[in-house]
């Protein structure tokens, strides 16, 4: 378990370079990041190189016993770089980013991608056998490479030439029949645009567009990473993700990596810190391991504008949360907030003036326990019995065609998650080629683009004993994006036991459903009208069109089950169907947790450890199991402890 932090030596005079070093050993910290920005401090001139900057900081640091993570600076090409070769992306309108900002370069030019491949060399080759440097950073917060140059349309046509062999296969997949469209040239093809008639380009050529632009993404950081295998084979290898961001497939850009990082703010890109719990559980299950926190937020956030100060104890709170949920080592951004630039108001650990005060104190002392109880914790890792699928292809297919509102991935991700959490259930979101028998019960988000491939794994699941829940807008299209002609949800129908006779696509608009249990609730977004082909009612419909018509069915299948939600409810649905389908799957839970309270377990060897994180400001009660032993906070009395606001307690239970 580490305690890190993001360092910009570069942006200070080399006589402060040692009092931060012993303020941050001082702090419990071990490892710092460094130079992911700096690709004009190491190569000034093309071709000659300076590292003896970089030198005389890791020098500095590993004096204090720090570490060093570095990055490789391909997020800021040199302006030098940049007056040489117009490697520029290009907008939809093809109008160049321009030279000021970061990530101003288009990962598929090769012009960009040759100087990347050096600057790394050198690099690695400098760096592969220095004591401090322990692993590595691929560039920045990638994204997918949505350019529209000229070296991306033709790379764009080769690849379609590639993955369909002939214009006329390609034509027939996408039917480009509609609207006049068929191509007789494969230079005819163009990147699609935002058009008048709004996002009108064909949804086919929509997504493998973004196939392609994610797919660039991941061959421009295999480079890099291909060279720091073969020239530091004893170091890690990670890159720091973006939580719910969405443009690529994180699945496809973590394969070559060691483990996921990602970049936690809790008050600047979250409504809420429990909003955070969601995103560190992502990122866990891109890999299904535990993962950095890269930058972890320990101050105001701001660009042009700022925001609120995190209050006294949230920045611990969210570090301990971070843990919770699997993370092994928290990094926090920055060290100290920068006097120039537009980073000016996104404050670090210290202040502009570099002097410790408030907010060190609160990181000294999380890294005082880290490190205390680093012991304990080491090689322990979350471990459920509850997944949500998750996946970037029907994110994008969905985002191509929104259809109405409130049917957004991550939307739909949420309803299922918050309300898991809510009833004391753990949650991995994972992706469909994950280890599926793993899990007593699976939600599966609106499984847009169905294939035979994911069909097999489903069924199987199922079939062998697991529960599954479909949603609305299952089984609508294929892999190219063209819709099906199956009954919907297409070829998971035998499974469900349902065929979808109409639907009504509410948006904004509400319905109501009742259990056949009695209980009613408010549904909206969508609502399927469902034909039971052997499963049994388990909701209907009590107005509008389809009233009295069944909303929710459950199938069994082999020796599992199959629920299909045929609508979206309020929470309230969700936490009382969703406790009685957990009960069915005899899924363990931590109940009467209150909503703003975070519990996790991790485990290994037979012992587990509980972690309860209050998100609030005011002190909550929290059961606790019996004979536990605190590891942190206060002990236990009559079966529950009392968390004071942003309090931590850590218990190990055996």
């Amino acid at each position: 378990m580490r305690v890190g932090v993001d360092y910009y030596p570069e942006h200070w005079e080399e006589s402060r370079w040692q009092i931060d070093a012993r303020l941050m050993r001082e702090a419990g910290i071990s490892v710092v990041r460094l130079a992911e920005f700096s690709w004009c401090k190491m190569e000034p001139e093309e071709g000659k190189y300076d590292f003896g900057w970089l030198d005389r900081a890791l020098e500095v640091l590993y004096k204090e016993g720090i570490q060093a993570v570095l990055g490789t600076p391909t997020a800021t090409p040199p302006a030098w770089l940049h007056q040489r070769y117009d490697i520029y992306p290009r907008d939809a309108r093809r109008y160049p980013l321009g030279f000021g900002t970061r990530l101003q370069r288009c990962l598929n030019h090769p012009v960009m991608r040759r100087y990347s491949r050096l600057i790394t060399e050198a690099m690695v080759s400098h760096y592969a056998n220095h004591p401090a440097v322990i692993g590595w950073q691929t560039d920045n917060e990638f994204e997918a490479n949505l350019c529209y140059c000229d070296v991306c349309a033709d790379l764009f046509r080769q690849w379609l030439q590639r993955k369909y062999g002939s214009l006329e296969a390609l034509n027939k997949a996408w039917g480009t029949v509609f609207w006049s469209q068929e191509y007789s040239s494969w230079s005819q093809i163009p990147l699609p645009w935002v058009a008048r008639c709004g996002q009108s380009h064909n949804p086919s050529l929509w997504l493998d567009y973004r196939r392609f632009a994610s797919e660039s993404t991941v061959s421009f950081q295999r480079e890099q990473v291909e060279i720091i295998r073969r020239l530091a084979p004893h170091h890690f290898i990670t890159h720091n993700f973006m939580g719910l961001h969405d443009s690529m497939d994180y699945f496809a850009l973590a394969e070559d990596l060691d483990f996921v990082s990602w970049d936690n703010y809790p008050k600047g890109n979250w409504e809420e810190a429990g909003h955070a719990a969601l995103a560190h559980d992502v990122m866990r299950g891109i890999k299904g391991k535990n993962f950095w926190v890269m930058e972890e937020q320990s101050g105001i956030t701001g660009w042009e504008h700022v925001g609120r100060r995190p209050a006294p104890g949230q920045i611990r709170a969210w570090a301990w949360q971070a843990v919770a949920h699997g993370a092994d080592a928290v990094v926090f951004f920055r060290w100290r907030s920068c006097l120039y630039g537009t980073e000016q108001y996104w404050h670090g650990i210290l202040n502009h003036d570099g002097v410790p005060r408030r907010r060190y104190r609160e990181v000294s002392r999380f890294g005082e326990e880290m490190n205390r109880l680093s012991a304990e914790l080491d090689g322990t890792t979350p471990n459920h019995q509850v997944a949500i699928l998750n996946s970037y292809e029907q994110n994008w297919a969905l985002q191509i065609q929104p259809q109405v509102n409130g049917l957004r991935w991550w939307d739909q991700v949420r309803r299922y998650y918050h309300s898991f959490r809510r009833l004391g259930a753990g949650v991995d979101i994972v992706s469909i080629e994950t280890d599926l028998k793993r899990y007593r019960l699976i939600a599966v988000p609106s499984w847009y683009i169905l294939t035979e491939r994911d069909t097999h794994r489903l069924t199987d699941y199922v079939r062998e004993g697991g529960i599954l829940i479909l949603s609305p807008r299952t089984g609508v299209k294929d892999e190219r994006n063209v819709c099906r002609t199956e009954p919907l949800p297409s070829l998971l129908r035998e499974a469900a036991g349902v065929e979808v006779d109409d639907y009504d696509p509410l948006g904004d608009a509400q319905n109501r459903i009742r259990l056949s249990t009695g209980e009613e609730f408010t549904v909206s977004v969508w609502a399927d009208a469902l034909l039971l082909k052997g499963a049994e009612e388990v909701a209907v419909y009590t107005h509008s069109i389809f009233a009295g018509e069944p909303a929710i069915a459950r199938h069994r299948y082999g020796k599992g089950v199959v629920y299909t939600f045929g609508t979206y409810g309020e929470p309230a649905l969700y936490n009382t169907l969703l406790g009685r389908i957990l009960d069915e799957a005899r899924v363990e839970r931590l109940a009467g947790i209150p909503a703003d309270v975070d519990a996790c377990w991790r485990e290994k060897d037979g012992t587990r450890i509980l972690f309860l994180i209050n998100l609030s400001g005011e002190e909550r009660a929290v059961p606790v199991p019996s004979e536990v032993t605190p590891l942190l906070g206060a002990p236990p009395q009559q079966g529950a402890v009392n968390l004071p606001p942003y309090e931590v307690g850590i218990y190990r239970v055996r």
